[in-house]
C-alpha cells in the first residue's frame, strides 16, 4: 500500500480521499487540538499535534515508521 504524509491535516478530509484511492496515512501533522482528536477518534494514523514549524523531518519519518525514500506522496491543505 502506497504510503502518504500528511501536512496541515485539518480532520482528515483529503486523508480520507486518498484512502479511498488506495492510499495510507503514514503520519498526519495538525496544531489544531479539535482537529486531533476528531482524527485520534476516527482513524488509527499516528498524529502529531503541533505547528510544522516544531516538527524535524526525522521526527516525522520516525513517527510514521517511514525511511527516507519511502513515502509516496506528500499531501497538505495548508490555511
Amino acid at each position: 500500500m502506497s504510503k502518504v504524509i500528511s501536512l496541515y491535516t485539518g480532520a482528515g478530509g483529503m486523508d480520507f480521499g486518498f484512502e479511498a484511492a488506495g492510499f495510507k496515512t503514514a503520519v498526519a501533522v495538525e496544531m489544531d487540538p479539535d482537529c486531533v482528536l476528531t482524527i485520534r477518534k476516527n482513524r488509527k494514523w499516528p498524529v502529531i499535534g503541533r505547528s510544522i514549524f516544531e516538527v524535524s523531518s526525522e521526527e516525522l519519518l520516525e513517527t510514521g515508521g517511514v525511511r527516507r525514500g519511502e513515502a509516496d506522496l506528500v499531501i497538505g491543505g495548508p490555511p
